[in-house]
């Protein structure tokens, strides 16, 4: 990662992807016990206009997307896998 994001923002970055709500992964990653909730929102947008912000989100969609991605070769490693054990059954 060469932009360097603060413990907050990485946190806020990972919640954001978990949940899909920005307010609450402000809440999540910052203290807000004094904001009220329209000033959560406002912050909440400001880090997903930050450049940074948006390009660790990509960062961290483009691994999740590479890690769910089911290539062609492991389907039909498991399709042969369950052939075989079906024709020694």
């Amino acid at each position: 990662m060469a932009r360097t994001l603060t413990i907050k923002q990485e946190k806020f970055c990972n919640k954001y992807l978990e949940c899909g709500n920005a307010s609450e992964a402000y809440r999540y990653a910052y203290d807000c016990s004094k904001m009220n909730p329209a000033t959560v929102h406002r912050k909440a947008a400001e880090l997903l206009n930050n450049g940074k912000i948006t390009a660790r989100l990509d960062e961290l969609r483009a691994e999740w997307v590479s890690k769910s991605d089911i290539t062609k070769e492991r389907v039909l490693t498991e399709l042969s896998a369950i052939l075989n054990s079906k024709i020694s059954d």
